[in-house]
């Protein structure tokens, strides 16, 4: 203990606790990889994990229970408390869901901690990755894995996991390990343009007709650093230059010239990179069709892992196949106003939707309507018994048949 205490007080002062991390673990530290604090500094990663990770982590998770093709829904199931609501955790659901879906999407794994009372769970705990040790079977087969947090063993079931790109089902490639060296790349122009903003210093070299010497040459850089130093309020504004010596400025070089242009460049990559497009954040660009492209691209494959991740650790056996869980999306892929009210008239002159179902989407009271609207224009048939019953005519007929059941009589003489 005393080791690690050490070891974190050396990485507090600004240190990457990336490479703390990796010593602690005994796990092998990459060079080239970036810790997850440092890629959030970085305004495009922070901006489209916040769209992808902010809208996943709103929506309800329903229970639904499978009867044959029936489909019905679960309202009154103790666990959806726990999905929607109290954890009982120090985070709520939505807290929980945002940071299993960063992890994921930047480490490559989400973990969180399902504990249970018997067969009844009594909490969901959400854990930094940082903190839970995997070790896999050698079985390429038939895998099992042991996992540690802090050096407590769980058993697998206990560890509710959503991963990205994983070849084991318990780790997996996050896109920081997978661009390490882009995000690298990002955050290092990023100090840079942030140590040449604060530091206001024009870059250049200073030349002395004379040959300086030792004290002087000390004083001269000691009073060039006072005159660019932001951390201290009584840094002096000017700076005097003996007899002799002056200000050369050095030119931009290419690099520097590129940075604003390479700057654009990598932030539409790194929307990509998470499913998105840069129309999606350009307010004069973006409508609902670029929106509706991005959930599909961006949000529905994190749904589905998640789907799959509550399914896999929250139903019993013998729950499995009857119940699912699964995050309604039904909110993010409304379209329009207008065009969903098209879409819903269209259902409705259709006949594949009433009035009160239409009612049900919007969030609005029911209407009572129990009737089944019909147009007297349709012909109705019935494939088992070959009947077509037509509503304008009022009349019934069998194709095997040659009478007519109903409608008016008429007089042939």
């Amino acid at each position: 203990m005393e080791i690690r205490s050490m070891l974190e007080r050396l990485f507090s002062d600004g240190g990457d606790k990336g490479v703390l991390g990796a010593v602690l673990n005994g796990s092998f530290y990459d060079s080239e990889s970036i810790s997850k604090s440092r890629a959030l500094c970085i305004p495009a990663v922070a901006t489209a994990l916040n769209f992808v990770a902010g809208t996943v982590a709103g929506l309800p998770v329903r229970l639904y229970r499978k009867s044959g093709q029936a489909i019905t829904p679960v309202e009154d199931d103790y666990r959806l408390q726990l999905l929607n609501g109290n954890t009982n955790d120090l985070l709520d659901a939505t807290q929980m869901k945002r940071a299993l879906v960063t992890d994921m999407l930047l480490m490559g794994a989400g973990y969180a901690v399902v504990e249970r009372e018997e067969n009844r769970i009594s909490g969901i705990y959400y854990v930094d990755e940082q903190f839970v040790n995997v070790i896999p079977s050698m079985d390429p087969v038939h895998k099992t894995v042991r996992i540690y947090i802090q050096g407590t063993e769980y058993r697998d079931f206990e560890i509710l996991r959503v991963t990205r790109q994983t070849v084991d089902g318990v780790s997996g490639q996050g896109i920081l390990k997978q661009n390490g060296l882009f995000f690298n790349t990002m955050y290092n122009a990023l100090k840079y343009e942030n140590k040449t903003i604060r530091s206001g210093a024009k870059r250049g070299f200073l030349k002395s007709k004379y040959k300086l010497d030792d004290a002087s040459l000390q004083n001269l850089k000691k009073a060039w650093r006072a005159l660019y130093d932001t951390e201290r309020m009584d840094t002096p504004n000017v700076m005097v230059l003996n007899e002799g010596i002056s200000f050369e400025p050095a030119s931009a070089t290419a690099s520097e010239n590129q940075l604003n242009e390479s700057k654009r460049t990598n932030t539409e990559l790194v929307y990509n990179l998470f499913g998105l497009t840069t129309n999606l954040f350009d307010t004069t660009t973006v409508n609902s069709d670029v929106y509706i492209n991005a959930v599909k691209t961006g949000i529905l494959p994190v749904v589905a892992a998640m789907n799959n991740a509550l399914n896999k650790f929250l139903l019993l056996e013998e729950e499995k196949g009857r119940l699912f869980f699964e995050m309604d999306t039904s909110d993010i892929l409304k379209s329009t106003v207008e065009e969903r009210y098209k879409s819903y008239e269209l259902a409705l002159k259709s006949g594949w939707l009433q009035v009160d179902e239409v009612r049900k989407m919007e969030n609005l009271p029911p209407l009572g309507l129990d009737f089944v609207k019909l147009g007297l224009a349709d012909v109705l048939y019935y494939p088992k018994t070959k009947e077509i019953y037509t509503p304008n005519m009022a009349t019934k007929s069998n194709l095997t048949k040659t009478e007519v059941e109903g409608g008016e009589k008429t007089d042939e003489s």
